[in-house]
């Protein structure tokens, strides 16, 4: 019975954990590595010696070497299937029948070069997990070659196809529709660098980033404290949020003329929102007059009264830091102004006291 491969790596020492394997790193190069080098066997196959001429460009474009990027026992199984089910993938999906034999000849290439004799010895895998479609597909290759400038390839891929039959490389998986493969879509980690959208990053528009066809985007949150740099992230974001609803609201007055500066401010001061105003005068009204009718009226002055201590509380306490509170408008605005409604509402002369602070309550009318 096999065990799983362990780490073979010194404490200290750097190696590649297997989930960069399955990543949107290694994945994406890989693959345009793969299909380059079956557009070159498609471009130069003249109709002779196929196999001679895969291993010269197998050779050309560095893949003899291509074993030797990863030593550490557990992370190399995870590159070796997932080098070989890429491979394996081109079988059956691409329509192109020299592309297929040419992804046939780098399963049987791959598989057959790893490592055996080297010192220290390298991990090398035993068989080649392979769905059952996928499986039936690749036993109807030779036979599906039958076109006049295919068929000399039919005696290669046969050939190829039986040595790796006879030794039994294949690890039969159920259909591909049930998705057998761990991890069952490649990649399964996307790289997103900060700043940058995800659906931006995956290469999807708007739409497709919100259409049910698009691959999920959903990013789990981390367990414990977050980190420096997450922080540092997230308020980066919420400044870069809070600058485009700014930039989407503002409002150019348009008495500034080109040669005076442009006098801009918020939409909501331009055009003040009149319809909420008015429902929102509504219903205080309906408030007040319920609060006005009955002895609610004493829990109303109490209330003022409370919000009043607490407002003189606050600027005795930024008083003594050299801070200032709401004080920079004089009696219009501030402190003096809330004491004023207060007095008002006591006196008999304002419905509501700080709750009147909108219809002018406070403010002295000369």
């Amino acid at each position: 019975m096999s065990t799983s491969p362990a780490p073979t790596v010194t404490r200290g020492e750097i190696t590649l954990q297997p989930s960069y394997f399955t990543s949107s790193l290694f994945v994406s190069p890989l693959k345009q590595d793969i299909e380059h080098l079956l557009h070159l066997f498609a471009q130069y196959y003249d109709g002779t010696r196929p196999f001679e001429l895969f291993k010269t460009l197998w050779s050309d474009q560095g893949w003899p070497l291509f074993h030797l990027k990863v030593f550490d026992a557990r992370s190399r199984e995870a590159f070796l299937n997932v080098t070989l089910r890429l491979f394996a993938d081109y079988i059956s999906n691409d329509t192109n029948p020299l592309a297929r034999v040419a992804a046939l000849f780098g399963v049987y290439t791959f598989f057959f070069s790893q490592p055996s004799t080297s010192a220290p010895s390298l991990h090398s895998i035993k068989h080649i997990p392979l769905p059952i479609d996928v499986y039936h597909t690749l036993l109807n290759l030779p036979s599906s070659l039958t076109e006049p400038h295919l068929l000399p390839l039919q005696p290669y891929a046969t050939h190829v196809l039986t040595t790796l039959l006879s030794a039994q490389v294949f690890h039969i998986l159920p259909h591909s529709s049930l998705r057998p493969h761990n991890p069952c879509n490649l990649p399964r980690e996307y790289f997103v660098e900060d700043g940058v959208d995800v659906a931006t990053a995956l290469g999807l528009s708007a739409g497709e980033a919100s259409s049910s066809t698009a691959p999920p985007l959903k990013l789990e949150k981390k367990k414990g404290r977050p980190a420096r740099r997450d922080k540092v992230k997230k308020a980066k974001d919420a400044v870069n949020a809070l600058d485009k609803w700014l930039e989407k609201n503002t409002y150019t007055h348009p008495s500034a003329g080109p040669s005076t500066e442009a006098k801009t401010t918020h939409t909501l001061i331009s055009h003040p929102p009149a319809a909420s105003l008015a429902i929102y005068k509504i219903q205080k009204a309906e408030l007040l007059d319920v609060l006005n009718a009955g002895p609610e009226h004493d829990a109303l002055v109490r209330a003022n009264e409370a919000m009043l201590v607490r407002l003189r509380k606050i600027d005795e306490m930024a008083a003594e830091k050299g801070l200032e509170v709401g004080g920079e408008g004089g009696e219009m605005t501030g402190l003096t102004r809330v004491a004023k409604a207060v007095d008002e509402l006591n006196e008999g002369n304002s419905r509501g006291g700080i709750l009147d602070l909108v219809q002018g309550a406070g403010v002295t009318m000369e």
